[in-house]
């Protein structure tokens, strides 16, 4: 199977690939540009209920500069008034319009032509001369009602920077604001540039999401950008479909939202339980209970035929009780409440069974434990995902197929095995797969990394990883999946449920179990 992939282009590269894509066509530039904007009024129609049910009569705030950045915001407007009919917007341009980009002037025209009275056009900003004169605006802007979102079309790839006045000023005084809602930078925030030449934080318009359109571009991935470009998402335009996939770019790579699409699909009408796998978990501690049980939950709800779960004795009543679709393994324990090397025996009888291997959901640091992981993979060659505590140097050792193992440590469990070491060096000298957990998950596998961008902030919390690894191993005992491709899969379905969960609830009152119940609809509909 081969999951759909984009590069990542410096913007440099970017602008050549538009310019070989384009062909100085108009007629597709500006085909194009209405699809940016309508892709990124729907995206924002979603992303808004993250921070709130959408009001009764919404407000948009629309930046725009005199480049494309501003054409695409004002489209993407135009969509979302037309969506919401109770909408209104307040368009404030950085220039005058004269001095704006023809297709900023066609989509300004089309926008009032289409939607009248419900968006408002400010002077711009270029005439304030002084920061008080920008707060006297604002606050008759805000005087009644902020903003429900806020659109920054200002500047794009080609900016020049450090930023001059009046819009530095006109920016940091934006970013001191609590009142524009959900802030989402078009293709990249007003500011960051590439290589960090003419950075300044105090004029970088800080985004909490920043869509990628059509092409996703080095600056937002760097590091020292992180804290101003937000939620990334990955607007897929097609522009890498045929002949366009073999586009210039690193070994860094977008995952498209589309790759889920692998997972949309009937089972066989003759297949049984055996035909979907029969994953073995070794999981769970007297301590650290909860990470077995999520991961298990996980692994059931990600479609595996068969799970066997290894536990401590002490917990076997109470978990085969809550989900008996399990097949729950008491294991002898250690006194503290760890999985004993004792039961190995009764482990390796297991094995010879199982199409795939979790290890390390809650187990623990105990010395006796980690043996008992190390002696299990000496045993078995499958696959194999060792997660949390069973992600160690001592441990790797012991896989016989390096090449079917996964990884899924967050960065301080990454350190622990590979300590000043880059990923993607760690993964050309390892054939493993790497998934290194974080705000935008990645992907390591031989040298390439592969950027997930879906998800939400919602998956910042305790037992999120045990549901990752759970689903990744449903998958790995699946058969139908490369470790690379069940990685992918996997992250990505976690991702998209993060998302769902968080536009239902918003991001902070849920339980992280409550992620299972959205696994059905991440994969059954398309947004």
């Amino acid at each position: 199977m081969n999951i759909s992939t984009d590069p990542v282009l410096s913007c440099r590269q970017a602008v050549a690939f538009e310019k070989e894509f384009f062909s100085e066509d108009r007629r597709d530039e500006w085909t194009v540009m209405n699809e940016v904007g309508e892709a990124i009024g729907d995206t924002l129609l979603r992303d808004m209920r993250e921070l709130r049910t959408i009001a009764h009569r919404p407000r948009l705030l629309v930046l725009v500069g005199k480049g494309h950045n501003g054409g695409d915001a004002l489209l993407a407007a135009k969509r979302l008034l037309r969506t919401i009919p109770t909408m209104r917007a307040i368009v404030w341009p950085l220039v005058e319009w004269a001095e704006c980009r023809p297709f900023v002037m066609q989509a300004l025209e089309e926008a009032k032509e289409l939607v009248g009275k419900k968006m408002e056009i400010l002077e711009p900003v270029s005439g304030h001369s002084t920061p008080d004169s920008i707060r006297e605006e604002w606050e008759q802007l805000t005087k009644f009602k902020g903003f429900d979102a806020t659109l920054d079309g200002l500047l794009g790839m080609q900016a020049k920077l450090p930023l001059r006045s009046p819009l530095k000023e006109w920016i940091h005084f934006l970013n001191q604001q609590d009142t524009l809602g959900a802030r989402v930078a078009v293709d990249m925030p007003t500011g960051i540039s590439e290589n960090g030449e003419g950075f300044d934080e105090s004029g970088i318009l800080r985004a909490d999401f920043t869509y990628c359109t059509g092409i996703a571009k080095a600056p937002v991935f760097a590091k020292d950008n992180a804290p101003f470009v937000g939620r990334i998402r990955y607007l897929d335009l097609g522009f890498f479909d045929g002949g366009s996939k073999k586009a210039a770019g690193g070994g860094d790579r977008v995952i498209r939202s589309s790759s889920l699409q692998a997972l949309r699909r009937l089972r066989p009408a003759f297949s049984e339980k055996r035909s979907n796998g029969h994953l073995l978990l070794l999981a769970g501690s007297r301590d650290f209970a909860g990470a077995a049980m999520m991961a298990a939950q996980a692994a059931l709800k990600a479609g595996v035929g068969l799970l066997s779960v290894g536990i401590p004795e002490s917990l076997h009543a109470a978990f085969a009780a809550q989900r008996p679709e399990a097949m729950w393994v008491p294991l002898p324990e250690t006194p503290e409440g760890n999985l004993a090397l004792e039961g190995l025996g009764k482990v390796r009888s297991l094995l010879s069974k199982a199409t795939a291997l979790v290890a390390g959901p809650g187990l623990g640091q105990v010395g006796e434990t980690l043996a008992l992981v190390r002696e299990t993979l000496s045993y078995f060659d499958g696959p194999v995902l060792l997660d949390a505590d069973a992600i160690r140097t001592e441990v790797l050792e012991k896989a016989p197929k390096p090449e079917q193992l996964v990884l899924t440590p967050h960065a301080g469990e990454y350190q622990r095995i590979a300590t000043g070491m880059a990923p993607a060096k760690f993964s050309e000298d390892n054939p493993s797969v790497l998934i290194l957990k974080g705000a935008h998950t990645q992907i390591f596998r031989e040298g390439s990394c592969y950027h997930s961008l879906g998800g939400s902030s919602v998956l910042a919390r305790g037992g999120s990883g045990d549901i990752l690894a759970g689903m990744v191993g449903a998958l790995l005992a699946k058969g139908r999946y490369s470790a690379l491709d069940a990685s992918i899969l996997g992250v990505q379905w976690h991702a998209r449920a993060g998302e769902v969960l968080a536009r239902q609830y918003g991001q902070e009152a849920v339980f992280t179990t409550e992620l299972l119940n959205y696994l059905s609809f991440a994969i059954r509909n398309d947004h």
